[in-house]
Parts: C-alpha cells; structure tokens; sequence
C-alpha cells in the first residue's frame, strides 16, 4: 500500500475554526440556491443533511447557526493541514476536500501502517478535523475508498494481498467525472458499478465519448501512469487566521491557535528545523487604529518542532496576558530556527529523557513566570568561588568562558556570606564542636587585577555531628580567622 487518503467530509465547515456551539452548525452554499454543504453532529442528529436547503435545516434544528461558505478559507486552510502533515511525508497533494499521501517510504519510520495511521488521527484531532482515510496502491483508488468510506484493512504477515480491485469493482460509478450526457447512456445500459463499466468494449465506450472514463480508470486500476503535483511548502513560515467571531479570553485564543502550531511544526519537520523563538500576534480588527498589534514573543531554552511544547507554552502566555482590546485575528511568525535533523535525539531517548524534559520544563516555567524569574548559572573564568558563576535566565545564550572543572570537591550550597568561626585553641568550631579537617588545603589567591583580592587556604571539614563543611583560613593578614563558606550535601 503506497497511497493514504485523506477525505474531509466536513471541511467547509471545519475550515472556519470555530468552537462548539451549543446549538447546531452548517455551512450553506449562497448561489444559486442556500444549500446546506457541511452540518456538525448536532446538527445532523436533528436530521439536518448535506444537499438540504437551509431553511429546510433552519426547521428542523432549533436555533441552528448557519454560516456562508467561504472557498479562499477553505483552501487556506487546507494549505495549512498540509503542512501540519508534511511530518509523516513530504509527498503531498492537495485536492479539493481532502489530501493525498505517499506513504511508500514512511512506514519504515513510523514502524509500519497501523503505528502511521494512529498518528495521523491523532495529527487530525489536534486540528479540529474529522476525517475518512483510506489506503490503495494508487493515487485515485485510495481517493475513491476514502469518499466511499471503503477502507482497505493492511494485510497481516503472511496473509494474501488484500483484493483492492475487487473491491475497485464494488464502487458506484458515481465516483467518476463525467458528463451527463455519458452518465444516462450508462445508467440506460444497467450499468451501475466500475467493474461492469469495464467490462464494457472499449472501442465502443471511447467512440461514445467516455475516452475521459477510460483514462480514469487506467489510473485508478493502476494499468497508466498517474503523476500527482506535489505540495510545495513555502520558504519561509508565516501562518495567518481570521477568526470568525471576536476572541476576548485565553481559552478562545489558544483554540484559535492551534491549527496554526500544528502547521507551524510540519514546516519544520519538513525544513529539518527547530524553532527557537516564535511570535503570536494579537490583530484587534476594528480597533487597529486605537490598539497595536499585541506581540506575545516565545523563546526556547532548546530548540525544538515538538507541537505539544509549543502550544503548552503558548498557553502559558496566553493565561497571563491581559488584552487591550478583543481580537479578530492571528498572525504566526518563525522569528529564529536552527537546523536539527533526525528527530531531536530520539535515537537515544532512554539516555537524554531527562535532560528534554528538564529543557521542558525550564521552558514553561519561563512561560508562567516570566523569563527574568527562572534563572540557571553559568561558570565564569573566575578562581574565586563566589563570583566563579553567575545567574542567567534560563532561556537565554548563557555566556561560555574556558573554564577549567576543579579538581578538588567543591559544595554546591555556598553561603551568600562567609560565616566567620569561632576557635578553640587554633581549631574552628562550628554548631557548638570543633571541625576535623579532611583534606589538604586549596590555596586560592586572585582578584588582585580589580581591587578584590582575596588570599585562601580551603579545606573540607567535618563536625561532629558528620556533615561535611568547606571552609577556608586567610592568608596574608594580621590575624587569620577562620570561615564557612559552603556546605556539601
């Protein structure tokens, strides 16, 4: 099986993005006649169908919400899920209603058909859609089972190939484009399904006009060749969405917001890109001349295409911005990525699990918080121990200094003061007994080039309650005292 299809039953309606109402939905075609082209579950649980008239709809759904199709969105929109699903393979074609797959050279990857199929229904749910998937050596027989909801199941190991022809012959022959005319001199000769059209004599059905038929049918059959135009992503990512009603709260905006993530981490698994800063921007609409574009900036600790973080962070901002104004629309922008091929270290996910997800972490804490509030530390090219590091937001390009490790143990808790010690007879003491020293002393001696020298001899010492201190006698003055300066764990 090399072609996925991808059927969108209800895609005029799932183009305009809107949230659940409570009453029904449909989406009606305005010329020449209101026809109803999509309706939601409610909707067609009150018997509301596709082809119906909308005052028909109107009647039989109370407080129906009905909105006029708008082809441009729709096929934006579909431009959009055709990157979100560049992940699974960069061979797509967009057609009307739907989308093709090539999924000849992915299966290996996502270990094989029903693995590949889960994660494309889990892509489509993140976007709001529904949709019928149906696979088939070719391009239009996979397209024809997915409008007629036939689904070709994969074959088990060892198991004859499935009879996709066979049940090529099933299909009405509605699933053709032909003419009318050609469709009633079928229809008057009983012909009813693909398999008794082709066993028709050719001659005859081509003088007859149906040269068109036949060529359909070749392709499908896969006795032609049938080269698709594939979809190609643009250069660079900029997603835009028009909301179709005003958005004043979190929860709206980050419901707005997802088809545009889902498609901004296609694009970048199809570039072989991480994105390291993003921005949302707010548009307010009506207000623009009284209220700017509200710019919500998201910076990475680590670069990353993983949907779910991103979105995770967007939210995170989302929650806290307050709004000037309510918004009519949103604008995605890529504002720095960096190359990152493979899958962000899945090749050796049991060994840096916990450093992804410390990154993660890192990230929506900055998110929740603010940037300025989550620090980390870095190491400066400094002997003294109290300014060998400094903190930086965890987000940000902490500054790199060739920096030597110590060789000799080192606290990780230092005091933000040394604490000075008492003696007894030249010993310290510290919690009211005198300290064991347990190591040769470092000798410390720099800051003699900004006016902070300090001159040091460290030790590690232990008490008698066996906690283990890291304390330091001075050099070079009158009276050498003893102090605390860090405890080990």
């Amino acid at each position: 099986m090399r072609w996925l299809a991808v059927y969108l039953p209800r895609w005029p309606l799932e183009a305009l993005a809107l949230p659940d109402p409570a009453a029904g939905r449909v989406v009606f075609d305005g010329a020449p006649r209101r026809l109803v082209c999509a309706a939601d579950d409610r909707a067609a649980a009150a018997g509301v169908r596709p082809g119906m008239a909308l005052a028909s709809a109107q009647a039989l759904c109370a407080g129906l919400q009905s909105h006029r199709r708008e082809p441009l969105r729709e096929a934006a929109s579909l431009h959009g899920l055709a990157l979100a699903l560049s992940r699974f393979t960069p061979q797509l074609v967009v057609r009307e209603g739907g989308l093709l797959l090539d999924i000849g050279a992915s299966l290996r990857l996502f270990g094989g058909l029903p693995a590949l199929v889960a994660a494309l229904r889990a892509e489509l749910r993140a976007n709001g859609v529904r949709a019928r998937l149906a696979g088939a050596p070719t391009a239009l027989a996979a397209w024809w089972f997915a409008q007629r909801a036939t689904r070709v199941a994969p074959r088990a190991a060892g198991a004859p190939a499935a009879p996709w022809r066979a049940r090529l012959d099933a299909l009405p022959l509605g699933v053709l484009q032909t003419e009318p005319r050609l469709a009633e001199l079928l229809h008057g000769i009983g012909a009813r399904t693909l398999g008794e059209l082709r066993a028709l004599p050719r001659a005859g059905l081509q003088r007859r006009g149906g040269a068109e038929l036949l060529r359909q049918l070749d392709r499908a059959y896969g006795d032609a060749p049938d080269p698709q135009p594939w979809f190609e992503p643009p250069r660079e990512f900029a997603g835009e969405l028009e909301l179709m009603q005003r958005a004043d709260d979190a929860a709206m905006l980050a419901f707005a917001a997802q088809r545009l993530v889902q498609a901004l981490a296609g694009w970048l698994a199809r570039q072989w890109l991480a994105v390291s800063a993003f921005s949302l921007w707010l548009q307010h609409g009506e207000t623009r001349g009284r209220h700017a574009p509200t710019r919500l900036r998201i910076e990475l600790g680590q670069p990353s295409r993983d949907a779910l973080q991103l979105m995770a962070l967007l939210r995170e901002r989302l929650q806290r911005l307050a709004l000037p104004a309510p918004v009519y629309g949103l604008k995605l922008e890529v504002d720095s990525a960096q190359a990152l091929a493979g899958h962000e270290g899945r090749l050796w996910k049991d060994a840096g699990q916990g450093v992804e997800d410390l990154r993660a972490l890192l990230d929506r804490l900055s998110a929740r918080l603010g940037s300025e509030r989550v620090s980390r530390f870095a190491l400066v090219a400094d002997h003294r121990p109290e300014r060998a590091a400094v903190a930086w937001p965890a987000i940000g390009a902490a500054p790199v200094a060739d920096v030597t490790p110590p060789t000799l143990p080192r606290p990780a808790w230092l005091l933000p003061q040394p604490l000075l010690l008492a003696e007894q007879g030249g010993r310290p003491l510290h919690g009211g007994s005198p300290l064991m020293l347990r190591s040769p002393p470092e000798r410390i001696e720099a800051g003699w080039f900004d006016g902070a020298l300090v001159c040091r001899d460290y030790h590690v010492a232990e008490g008698s309650d066996h906690l283990l201190r890291w304390i330091y006698r001075e050099r070079g003055c009158a009276q050498p005292r003893w102090y605390l300066h860090g405890l080990f764990g």
